[in-house]
This record gives structure tokens, C-alpha cells and sequence, in this order.
């Protein structure tokens, strides 16, 4: 069903994403790494899923997301263990038996444990039997980390991707990140300092749907819940929500549930998402008020230029604020994916963020 806020795990429940998926498969065979970025809610983790398991090849995804920033090497070992108990049981029997000589890996019935103490397992050595497994039986083994860039304080993961990419060729890395500039920043691709510096990679995007694709996705949903849906109402859904795949789910979950589609129902989806995008924002504005002070300000004014904001944060500390210390504030924000520069203006990059400010501002007076 296409309106499900759950990350969608079968083919025929992901709306489109043909030409991503013919990408991703077709970089399996001579690609290390992949990685796969979008905005927030443009349906990064339901492709993750369903690229994975129409791969035909046995994979883990390692899901960091309630890692702390700098976690410990036993915090990641866990989420590894974790990640291989939620293995297709049509690989995991087998991986399973490959680990058995492993030191720091233990078998029991169906579990695995891997020993997270400093005498424990070595995730180098358990990958590389896993390589070997993979290699013999002509098998890719797919790691996957979603949203691995929220670890972006830990050396030892950009590390141990860097030892697998050089030295496991039958394993694939999958990496997912919304806040694309922490994630590259993390990974290092191009800091002559990191261990990942200079190596080859896929990255597939994840867009927002063109008009004609939200009007589809919208249609197929609601005859899918048997609803009729007024052709100007799915307009105003397309205008208001802006080809995000979380919000038009949202939008026919909403329809779904009062057994109607109107514009009072997008308009509902608008506040709901707007609080929801509003209290992510938060937490990037409890570091400085003054992001709270940009995006406010961008939110009520739209689309403006650098010497625009400046004026907005000296108006506010009654001082002047350094070009450099404006500039970073700018660069951070674009980094996490909320603002986005146009023609050399900055503007907010979730309409359904700007509508949660509007109505609620970050910054009370």
C-alpha cells in the first residue's frame, strides 16, 4: 500500500524509483560503496530496504540512528548484532555457519552474539570470513548503514569502511544520509585526512516527484483505499505538499482515515507536518539562537540574499556580527539539508518546514 508511514520492504509497495533501483543494481558488480542521499522523507529508507531485498544477494542494515554522536566501539558492535539477528533466515543459516570458527562469535540456535569487550570480536576479521563465504558460494554480501552521518564524531567507522572497500571485493557498502553535507564531511571523500579520502563511489539520489509523478502517486493511492479524490483537491495536494513522498502518504493516510479528500484535509497534513518538520528544526536551533533567528526570518520573508540575514542577526545582538561567524551559520544550515542557496540567495528547503514557522515561530518574542 502507498499509504503506509512505514518504510515500504516489497517492490510493489515502493511508488517509482525505477531508473534509482536499475542504478543501484547495476552498480553492484564493480561499485565499494554506494550511497544514497535525498532530502528528509524522500523515501531514502524504503528504497534502502526494497533495493536490498531485490538484490538476490544476503545483506544487514545497520540502523545508527539512536547512536549517540561519538559511540563506542561495544555501542556499534551491538548495533551489528542486531542487524545480523534481523537477517533473512534464507542467509542467515549459512552466514551463521561461516562465523562459527570466529573468535568473539557465538552461535545459539538461532542468534548470534558477537563479544563486545576488548577481547571480543574484530568486525575486520568477521567481515573478511563473510568475504570469503560471499566469494566462494558467488554471492555479494551488502552492509548497509542508514543515516550513518549522525556518528559523524566516531574515527573508527570511516576506518573499518575504508579496510573493507580496499580489501573485501565481494562486499558492497551501503550508506544512506539526509544531511548531506555532515554525511560527506563524516566520510571524507575529499580530506586528504580520512581514511575514506579518495575512493570511488555511486551515490544515487533520492528527488522530490515531478508534478505528473505526485499526481500519479496520489491516484494509485487512493484507489488502492477506494477513495475518490477531487482532481483539484490532488492539485492543491501537488502545490502545498511539494512532490514530497512523506507528506503525500501523510496527505492519503489522513483521507484514509476521515474517509475523505478535501482541501481541509491537506491543509490538516500542512500543520501536522509542519510541527513535525518545526520540532527537527528545534534541536539544530538549541545549539545558537541565531539559526532559529535565520530560519524565522527566511520563513516569514522567503527567499533572500546574504547581506539580508546579516542585517536580520546585527539588528537582534545590537553589534555586528563577523562576516565569517554569518557565513558558517549558513553553510551549517545548508550542510543539514534545511536551507539551500538559489542564484545566490538562501531559502528554506521543506516548504512544510516554512509553514510550521510561519505558524510558530522558533524564536519567541
Amino acid at each position: 500500500m502507498l499509504f503506509d508511514m512505514r518504510p515500504k520492504t516489497r517492490r510493489e509497495d515502493l511508488f517509482d524509483r525505477d531508473p534509482e533501483l536499475k542504478k543501484f543494481n547495476d552498480s553492484l558488480p564493480h561499485a565499494a560503496l554506494i550511497v544514497v542521499t535525498g532530502l528528509r522523507r524522500t523515501g531514502k529508507t524504503s528504497f534502502l530496504d526494497v533495493a536490498l531485498s531485490c538484490s538476490n544477494h544476503p545483506y544487514v542494515i545497520v540502523d545508527v540512528r539512536d547512536l549517540p554522536t561519538v559511540p563506542s566501539r561495544a555501542e556499534i558492535i551491538k548495533k551489528v548484532d542486531e542487524a545480523f539477528n534481523k537477517m533473512d533466515k534464507k542467509w542467515k543459516t549459512p552466514v551463521s555457519a561461516a562465523l562459527k570458527h570466529v573468535k568473539g562469535v557465538y552461535l545459539a540456535g538461532a542468534s548470534i552474539t558477537f563479544g563486545w569487550d576488548k577481547k571480543g570480536i574484530d568486525l575486520a576479521a568477521l567481515l573478511d570470513e563473510i568475504d570469503a563465504w560471499a566469494k566462494k558460494n558467488n554471492q555479494l554480501f551488502l552492509l548497509a548503514f542508514d543515516e550513518i552521518q549522525l556518528v559523524r564524531g566516531d574515527k573508527y567507522l570511516p576506518r573499518l569502511l575504508a579496510r573493507i572497500a580496499d580489501t573485501n571485493r565481494n562486499t558492497v557498502i551501503v550508506i544512506t544520509g539526509s544531511e548531506v553535507g555532515l554525511l560527506y564531511d563524516f566520510l571524507g571523500f575529499d580530506n586528504p585526512e580520512s581514511p575514506l579520502f579518495g575512493r570511488h563511489f555511486v551515490e544515487i539520489s533520492m528527488s522530490s516527484f515531478t508534478s505528473e509523478q505526485s499526481k500519479e502517486f496520489l491516484k494509485l493511492g487512493f484507489k488502492q483505499v477506494d477513495i475518490k479524490c477531487p482532481d483539484e483537491v490532488i492539485d492543491y495536494a501537488i502545490e502545498k505538499l511539494d512532490g514530497v513522498a512523506g507528506w503525500l502518504t501523510l496527505f492519503g493516510l489522513k483521507s484514509q482515515e476521515s474517509k475523505t479528500c478535501t482541501k481541509e484535509v491537506v491543509d490538516e497534513t500542512l500543520d501536522v507536518g509542519g510541527r513535525l518538520a518545526r520540532s527537527e528544526a528545534l534541536k539544530i536551533a538549541k545549539f545558537s539562537h541565531r539559526y532559529g533567528l535565520i530560519l524565522d526570518f527566511l520563513a516569514q520573508n522567503g527567499e533572500k540574499p546574504w547581506s539580508a540575514i546579516k542585517d536580520v542577526l546585527d539588528a537582534n545582538e545590537g553589534r555586528k556580527v563577523t562576516n565569517t561567524a554569518v557565513t558558517e551559520l549558513l553553510n551549517r544550515l545548508i550542510k543539514t539539508n534545511v536551507l539551500m542557496k538559489v542564484n545566490g540567495n538562501y531559502r528554506i528547503s521543506d516548504p512544510i518546514l516554512t509553514h510550521g514557522l510561519q505558524r510558530e515561530p522558533l524564536c519567541r518574542s
